[in-house]
């Protein structure tokens, strides 16, 4: 029973990397007369992100739990909350694909026991998009005084290979970007 409690903790870690895109709004132009001096004043801003984990903001630790019926799957799916200001659509990719290594013991051979990670993200825990490193595009409907705020989920999945002894991890770097 030792080992179910082993290959039962799977830690992904994750980063966001947040891309402002510097494309502006106008917010008001003002012209100052200064005797023959003409000024004008423009002021913009950009859009911005933030993202936040809904179920615990401390940690950036994701632990995947095999399946009831399946030793050999695991998975997790996370409610995150994304907040726009000055846009409601972003773009979102992975920086690199997702794959899980069995962490090092000193003087032990490293092999690699899992496939490539299954990362999807979406409104509807049953209709999420799969992520690469190409971007998908993705639109809020809410928003009130140019700010938008919707929950999406992350899915994490992969399947065991043979030997699944052992404790896995990787880092996840997704990276968002808002749209003008």
């Amino acid at each position: 029973m030792k080992i179910f409690i082993y290959f039962a903790k799977i830690r992904i870690h994750f980063s966001f990397i947040f891309l402002i895109l510097f494309f502006s709004q106008t917010l008001a132009i003002e012209t100052v007369e200064l005797g023959e001096v003409h000024l004008s004043l423009q002021v913009t801003t950009s859009p911005k992100i933030f993202i936040k984990k809904l179920n615990n903001l401390v940690s950036t630790d994701l632990e995947l739990k095999n399946h009831p019926q399946n030793i050999f799957e695991y998975q997790i799916t996370e409610p995150f909350l994304v907040k726009l200001t000055n846009s409601s659509e972003y773009q979102l990719k992975l920086k690199t694909p997702l794959i899980l290594e069995k962490q090092i013991i000193s003087g032990s051979s490293s092999a690699q026991d899992f496939l490539k990670a299954e990362v999807r993200w979406g409104k509807k825990r049953d209709h999420l998009k799969t992520l690469t490193q190409d971007p998908l595009f993705f639109k809020q409907e809410n928003s009130l005084n140019n700010i938008s705020e919707e929950t999406y989920f992350l899915n994490i999945s992969t399947q065991a290979n043979k030997s699944i002894y052992g404790k896995y991890q990787g880092s996840l770097i997704l990276i968002f970007e808002p749209m003008a």
